[in-house]
């Protein structure tokens, strides 16, 4: 279930739909509208955390990519896939135009922290390479 629904079931325990569930809905909302206006996941993180917002699993921490995740995934607005013609049977929480708006801004180079294939490749003027630590570059000698 998708981070800001509730999962709705018959008397049998079949899925039925899926609900917005506050907080964490107005939560996704933020997040899909912060990147649609421009801002980086690494500022919305530290924000959310910074106010003692919840991650998804219940944790104190955010990561990159759960907060990625919630942008990209098509259920925050009512469909299975991004370019399905029909609405499903949820409510969205956020307009098709947000939605696809956040897809523009995030499609730059806002990437996890630490991912630099060619690093390895980087020497100093006296042949130490460089390595990444906690999101840093460090010389290692």
């Amino acid at each position: 279930m998708p981070y800001g629904y509730r999962c709705i079931r018959d008397e049998r325990g079949r899925y039925v739909t899926q609900l917005p569930m506050e907080p964490q809905a107005s939560v996704v909302r933020e997040i899909i509208s912060r990147v649609a206006q421009g801002q980086g996941i690494q500022p919305i993180i530290r924000e959310l955390e910074g106010r003692g917002v919840r991650a998804p699993r219940g944790g104190p921490r955010w990561s990159w990519s759960v907060v990625h995740d919630i942008v990209r995934n098509p259920a925050y607005i009512g469909k299975a896939t991004a370019d399905e013609e029909e609405r499903v049977a949820w409510a969205p929480l956020v307009p098709e135009s947000l939605f696809f708006d956040a897809q523009r801004s995030l499609g730059g180079s806002d990437g996890p922290p630490g991912t630099y294939p060619a690093l390895s490749l980087l020497l100093c003027a006296v042949g130490s390479g460089y390595g990444m630590a906690a999101g840093c570059l460090q010389l290692v000698t």
